[in-house]
């Protein structure tokens, strides 16, 4: 899956990716998804920013589903629950996030008779 970085989240994530030398963009940003789902502290929020001439990643699958179902969860688009997720973890905040498959309930419910009231 391919998506569009926003232009301050690129520059952050191109200064990350220079710092560690790492050939594509789409690394770093699968790096920090693992990140992020795992709970590391990888300590790069004081990397410096560079532009980035091209803002669209390729999403590894393993992340495809867990960012989809955080973006689901809070009604956006699996472009905008990356970017979000990316910068507020570079932003050293943390994210209340526990991935978990999706739970399918299902319940039948009949109404409860209610006793007259005297």
């Amino acid at each position: 899956m391919q998506i569009r970085l926003a232009a301050q989240v690129a520059s952050k994530v191109e200064g990350i990716r220079q710092s560690l030398n790492y050939s594509k963009l789409s690394d770093i940003v699968n790096l920090l998804l693992d990140a992020i789902r795992h709970q590391w502290n990888l300590n790069l929020s004081y990397q410096p920013k560079i532009e980035a001439n091209n803002l669209k990643v390729r999403l590894n699958k393993r992340h495809q589903l867990w960012v989809s179902q955080y973006a689901i969860e809070r009604g956006i688009n699996i472009t905008s629950a990356t970017n979000l997720l990316i910068s507020e973890y570079l932003a050293g905040n943390t994210i209340n996030f526990s991935p978990q498959t999706p739970i399918t309930v299902t319940e039948s419910v009949k109404p409860t008779p209610q006793e007259p009231r005297q």
